[in-house]
């Protein structure tokens, strides 16, 4: 029975009603003097209780889909992307095989080191962590004058970065793309979006407080620039993001393409979306219409599209958070150039699923710096 499916659903549901009926009534029919009863009504009690947690948790799962299939719940058999090993996602919406970009001789157990910082940005007033990668390349004397290109990576709402960084096995598959040829070295920054828990800034400035797309958008680029051996060119930046972080990195293409020549967003969306966990952002958004327009990325797409739009949108049938509303976004914006769809089936919403994408999109990503 598949997990999502509204019979396993009312399945749960009818075990955890069905218990504690089934408790009451065996109790009333037991004998007291059975050494029995007791024990057998308080395993009952736990394993009603399991059952109710279950359930909602099941419920919880069909509403975000963070687990489509069994295999994805227990780590098992995750769905591979559309786009095979060796082969990148073409800029033209189709698959296309490249010649390697460049063969390095490093080792492969060789993947590059991490260098974590605690940033105050100048700009924004934000102090928070960012860790660069730096690739093998970055220390050989055949690089020292090599500006290196860059993909900023950011993650999700309440997922702080070295987990997302731990998660996405970063530095193996990126070194891995680069010792084969798939692309060319570049550098990596994981800035934190989480800069004002518990509220959600949704990478906003807000009015008068936390000015979070300045965070990104000028401290972190500024302190890459400024610190790391890296170009200035915003045709080689290029952004990708997860879910909340999807929704910045195409906010952050979209508002200052000279900055972010193109972005990928992994199961993101394209409207702001305020809630109960992003503070008075809904009031700010009715109080101030530029701040709005400037936070949607469907109307900056609609009403300020950049010259050269490079915009990848990944999404899965199986996700029913990013899902509904890329395909709405990929209907009205079918005839921009530029837009990139990316359909993976039988992801949930999680950063496996980020995982799972991540080597052809960061294919996707050099295609178009080198293009």
């Amino acid at each position: 029975m598949p997990l999502t499916s509204l019979p396993f659903l009312v399945t749960c549901i009818v075990v955890a009603i069905g218990i504690p009926v089934a408790l009451v009534i065996l109790w009333r029919r037991a004998s007291r003097q059975s050494r029995w009863a007791l024990p057998v009504l308080l395993v009952g009690i736990l394993v009603g209780q399991g059952a109710a947690v279950v359930a909602v948790a099941v419920d919880v799962n069909r509403d975000y889909g963070f687990y489509p299939t069994w295999s994805s719940l227990f780590g098992t058999g995750l769905a591979p992307p559309i786009v095979d090993k060796g082969v990148r996602l073409g800029l033209n919406g189709q698959e296309a095989s490249h010649r390697p970009l460049l063969r390095v001789s490093e080792p492969a157990s060789d993947i590059g080191r991490y260098e974590r910082v605690t940033l105050k940005g100048a700009r924004s007033g934000i102090t928070q962590t960012v860790i660069a990668w730096l690739p093998p390349q970055y220390a050989d004397r055949r690089f020292a004058l090599t500006r290196f290109p860059v993909v900023m990576v950011l993650g999700g709402a309440d997922v702080h970065i070295p987990y997302v960084v731990q998660r996405l096995d970063f530095a193996r598959v990126a070194s891995e793309e680069i010792r084969t040829g798939r692309m060319a070295p570049f550098v990596a920054v994981f800035p934190e979006i989480n800069v004002a828990l518990p509220v959600e800034t949704e990478c906003t400035d807000f009015p008068g407080s936390t000015q979070a797309f300045t965070w990104l958008n000028q401290d972190v680029r500024n302190w890459a620039t400024s610190t790391l051996r890296v170009t200035t060119d915003g045709r080689r930046w290029s952004v990708m993001g997860w879910s909340t972080g999807g929704y910045c990195a195409a906010l952050l293409h979209l508002r200052d393409p000279e900055r972010f020549g193109a972005a990928a967003s992994v199961q993101g969306y394209f409207t702001p979306e305020p809630d109960s966990t992003t503070g008075n952002l809904s009031q700010l958004l009715k109080q101030h219409p530029a701040l709005a327009h400037e936070s949607s990325p469907t109307w900056l797409i609609e009403n300020r599209p950049p010259p050269s739009v490079h915009l990848l949108v990944m999404t899965s049938p199986q996700d029913p958070q990013s899902y509904p509303q890329s395909l709405e976004f990929l209907r009205r914006e079918r005839d921009v150039p530029g837009i990139q769809p990316y359909v993976v089936q039988d992801l949930g919403h999680s950063l496996d699923a980020y995982a799972a994408v991540l080597p052809p999109i960061l294919g996707w990503l050099a295609d178009v710096a080198n293009a």
